[in-house]
């Protein structure tokens, strides 16, 4: 499964969605999400999203003209930072006066 990663909007999620939960540390307010792929991905700038995170309840509980959508996700990528064997083979040699305690 690919790492995603984006951002929600909280203003836009329905208040009535977000449920009071007591739990061993105190009430905590959660409320339930589902990710899904987008049929096309959208690009805005130079990001391109290609899941959403909705909020959106049960058809049978969903109401018109309410908008479940609350955030957009993207895919992300790791670039590690250690070099490869090609790097270390192609990386300059060393000199005798480096300046190297050793």
């Amino acid at each position: 499964m690919a790492n995603l990663y984006g951002s929600i909007c909280l203003s836009d999620i329905p208040k009535e969605l977000m449920k009071k939960v007591m739990t061993a540390k105190g009430e905590k307010i959660f409320l339930n999400i589902s990710i899904g792929e987008k049929k096309e991905p959208v690009t805005f700038d130079n990001r391109t999203y290609t899941h959403y995170v909705s909020c959106a309840p049960r058809k049978e509980e969903r109401k018109e003209g309410v908008y479940y959508s609350i955030g957009d996700l993207m895919e992300s990528t790791f670039k590690s930072n250690i070099p490869s064997p090609e790097d270390i083979n192609n990386a300059p040699s060393v000199g005798e006066d480096d300046g190297l305690p050793f």
